[in-house]
């Protein structure tokens, strides 16, 4: 997509939010063809793609599975309800945790992670929508 969808479509959400609310429900927002065929291509993009990019922090990887399975415990039990996933990528296991939106954020819960797990690294993964909305 082009970087004219990304510049018109914050301006025409806060066109349509950031209008004051004072009774009227009469409202019309008019808007050429190409803007209307923009905002239906970006809708369906949205609803088509399941997954997004993400930062996360890998806390382990490592070849033996119990190993894995101590860690990703060890990590519930200090961070209760925390998102903990892991995956299996022959030869290795890979324990990762978190979302977040960018690597600013991620960095202070990263240097208090790094006491317990000197390993961690952030990692930019894809992540499921439906995973971000259950969390």
């Amino acid at each position: 997509m082009s970087k004219y969808l990304f510049n018109i479509i914050p301006f025409v959400f806060s066109t349509l939010f950031l209008l004051p609310v004072n009774g009227q429900t009469n409202i019309k927002v008019e808007s050429t063809v190409s803007v209307d065929r923009m905002m239906e291509r970006f809708v369906a993009n949205g609803k088509a793609n399941e997954n997004i990019k993400a930062w996360r922090i890998q806390i382990i990887t490592t070849d033996d599975r119990r190993e894995m399975e101590t860690a990703k415990a060890t990590f519930s039990s200090i961070y209760p309800g925390m998102n903990v996933d892991w995956k299996h990528v022959t030869p290795y296991y890979q324990v990762r945790v978190g979302y977040f939106e960018n690597k600013n954020k991620l960095m202070p819960f990263l240097l208090e992670i790094k006491k317990t797990f000197p390993s961690a690294t952030p990692v930019y993964d894809n992540v499921s929508k439906r995973a971000l909305v259950s969390n």
